[in-house]
């Protein structure tokens, strides 16, 4: 099984207070473990009336299909072929004004269409999305007959991400169909939904995301591309047996004699922004009364499922105050003159994702709850005699190293400290109160959330701890701000909108997303920071659509794939743009990587990027002797990038890489499908317009 990428941000804490990296959200304030989160506190006000809050639709309705009454029907995937009354039909680019096939299609259009094509036949499994992974190395310019053939199948790599990027693959799905308006491609985005609804009604438990369900069968078994399989006879802990078998969507080979199917639990956080982005706005596209229902009691139930932990009374222990301040170096911080001051803080307020395992099954509360949950579940109060081993117990829970406990933590938003879990609790709220109008998620959101914890500020600390880029996990930044994307779509315009807005252009862009030519964020930014306030979207808007056309292949046919291929360093230093150079890291910013220290008397670990040096290409030398890998001064061409599950969670600034087999690994490719299909809907790409797919005549057929 692969291992699923979380966000190894804080430092790890050896022994006591030990919090693994796969618990932790990067993208609010980096590097700063359960320490600072001992720091953490809520001002206090009395909660203010209600204020006017209509949430809104994302996109609003698209119109009929374009090719309606042409005698012409729309199709789902590119240069599919089907035999249809003695006349074989392929699916091909035709032109809505002509009706015709199209003469020369757009070159982009055309390479996104095949991206689709190659995702929905060869890298969707179930509906899901996963990489495929080879048995002998495929050559870049290898046609998808011979790549695609089952026998050149070796697994499915990628499947504990699954529902994150199940979650992009239906934002493409949703914006393609908003740019073409076809019946085909409403089938199609319709499809994808029902296939990320499933994820959740696997596991039999309301709101409980699942990373992927699979069959088990016996080691020695052939694989097969057409279902997720894992050979053996052993599970994990997080791994349950499905409760139903014959839900509409299960393959029939889950229903078979003997067969044993199962869900992947222990689900984090980033799994989950898959559906929150993507549901709130297919919602309002969806024609099926009953897919809509759904969506909403899967996404209201896993908010009223977070369970609510308070940490109190901090400040009674100012030792520890400071022993934190000085082992997460309070120099570091990058506070803004407005932005709450975690040094002022009293109470810590959770809210954790209570996790299913196969020991504590048989007593996992399985049901939806009532309501948001006010009262903690769990106190934990500094003041008390047993408060070190009350944090002890805490950890234990949140420790994916161990997946056994009663009281299993998946993950955890600290809703009144981490900028970016603010935002995402904010989204919760605003979607399910958007979805159903229920007085509970509004009052959650500006009594509690706003009025109480004041996480509309803690927002503006988004980027506060944000570690440098040669220790920094880039997938806080793409987790982080397309949900925080997702809420200001939501909001009406008004004073939180507003706030939400400027942490888009304060937080996320010009503390974070500015170098880094990010063609997904740099659209989200562009799509909703307005002129008044944006600092940079002409650039953003130019840098993306230069990113989306060079997007193609990494084996040197643009027309292909991403995959698995090798590239010196040396190679892509040489390729360089001009203007960009290679970047080394600071004595400071080395410390803020590699640092320990202690904390409660126990070493921290740092996370080590220095090395003895060797002589490669852009390597950075150090004071001490050691060497660092340099990183590239801005954000790379795609051409240069290395390869990636997704191209957008990952450093733009790193480069170079070495297979043992080239191309052994494919990519889904929805990181050019998601974001060329909204910078077509937000007008940032004009070519192509006009353009769909449509069966059109290819001869004849037996």
């Amino acid at each position: 099984m692969s291992r699923p990428r979380f966000w190894p941000q804080l430092p790890r804490v050896r022994g006591f207070l030990h919090i693994p990296p796969s618990n932790l959200r990067v993208s609010s304030f980096g590097r700063r473990g359960l320490g600072l989160v001992l720091l953490a506190a809520a001002c206090s006000s009395e909660p203010a009336g209600p204020p006017p809050f209509v949430p809104r639709a994302t996109l609003g309705p698209v119109g009929s299909d374009p090719l309606s009454g042409s005698g012409l029907e729309s199709c789902p995937v590119y240069l599919e072929e089907r035999c249809s009354g003695g006349a074989k039909q392929r699916c091909e680019i035709v032109d809505v004004v002509t009706k015709a096939k199209a003469a020369a299609p757009d070159p982009l259009l055309r390479r996104v269409f095949l991206y689709d094509r190659w995702y929905d036949r060869y890298l969707s499994p179930l509906g899901l999305t996963m990489e495929r992974v080879f048995t002998s190395s495929i050559p870049a310019g290898a046609p998808d007959g011979e790549w695609g053939a089952p026998e050149k199948f070796a697994e499915w790599a990628g499947r504990g991400d699954s529902a994150i990027w199940t979650g992009a693959a239906l934002m493409a799905d949703i914006y393609r169909y908003a740019a073409t308006q076809t019946d085909a491609d409403y089938r199609r985005m319709e499809d994808r939904t029902r296939a990320l609804i499933l994820d959740f009604e696997v596991t039999g438990i309301p709101g409980y995301l699942s990373r992927y369900h699979f069959l088990q069968r016996a080691p020695g078994s052939p694989q097969t591309d057409q279902l997720i399989v894992a050979l053996g006879t052993e599970t994990s802990p997080t791994q349950l047996e499905l409760p139903k078998v014959d839900l509409p969507g299960l393959p029939p080979e889950y229903a078979a004699a003997g067969a044993k199917a199962y869900w992947e639990g222990d689900t984090s956080i980033d799994q989950y922004t898959g559906p929150m982005t993507a549901f709130p706005i297919v919602w309002s596209l969806l024609k099926d009364e009953a897919l809509k229902a759904k969506i909403v009691y899967q996404m209201t139930c896993y908010l009223k499922r977070l369970r609510r932990i308070e940490i109190i009374n901090l400040r009674s222990r100012p030792m520890l105050v400071q022993e934190v301040l000085t082992a997460f170096g309070a120099s570091r911080i990058r506070l803004d003159p407005d932005d709450p001051d975690i040094r002022e803080l009293e109470k810590l307020v959770w809210y954790v994702h209570p996790g299913i395992n196969q020991n504590n099954s048989g007593a996992f509360t399985g049901g939806c709850p009532d309501k948001v949950q006010l009262e903690p579940w769990r106190v934990i109060d500094a003041q008390s005699e047993s408060f070190e081993l009350d944090l002890l117990g805490l950890n234990a829970d949140i420790n994916r190293d161990n997946r056994t406990l009663q009281n299993q933590i998946d993950h955890f938003y600290i809703v009144n400290l981490r900028g970016g879990d603010s935002s995402h609790i904010m989204h919760l709220a605003a979607m399910a109160y958007y979805f159903t109008g229920e007085e509970q998620y509004r009052s959650f959101l500006f009594d509690e959330l706003i009025g109480k914890l004041r996480v509309n500020e803690v927002a503006r600390t988004m980027m506060a701890f944000r570690l440098p880029d040669w220790c920094y996990r880039f997938y806080g930044d793409h987790i982080t701000f397309g949900t925080h994307w997702q809420l200001v779509n939501l909001l009406p315009e008004g004073t939180l909108r507003d706030e939400m807005i400027r942490v888009m252009e304060e937080e996320v862009w010009q503390k974070a997303m500015f170098n880094q030519k990010n063609a997904k964020a740099n659209v989200m930014y562009a799509s909703i920071v307005p002129d008044g306030v944006a600092t940079a979207k002409s650039t953003a808007i130019a840098e993306a659509v230069s990113q989306l056309r060079s997007f193609g292949g990494n084996g040197g046919v643009l027309d292909a794939p991403r995959r698995q291929y090798s590239h010196s360093r040396q190679s892509i230093i040489d390729a360089f743009p001009a203007g960009t150079t290679i970047r080394c890291p600071t004595v400071d910013e080395r410390a803020a990587c590699e640092e320990g220290g202690t904390l409660l008397g126990f070493p921290l670990e740092g996370d080590t990027i220095s090395r003895t040096c060797d002589g490669r290409p852009g390597e950075c030398q150090m004071p001490d002797g050691k060497c660092v890998d340099g990183l590239a001064s801005t954000g790379l061409p795609t051409p240069l990038r290395s390869y990636e599950d997704f191209l957008w969670q990952r450093s733009p600034f790193s480069f170079g890489e070495q297979y043992a087999v080239e191309g052994a690994a494919q990519s889904p490719g929805r990181d050019l499908s998601e974001p060329y299909w909204m910078a077509r809907h937000y007008g940032y790409l004009s070519e192509g317009a006009g353009q769909v797919l449509a069966w059109t005549s290819a001869g004849s057929c037996p």
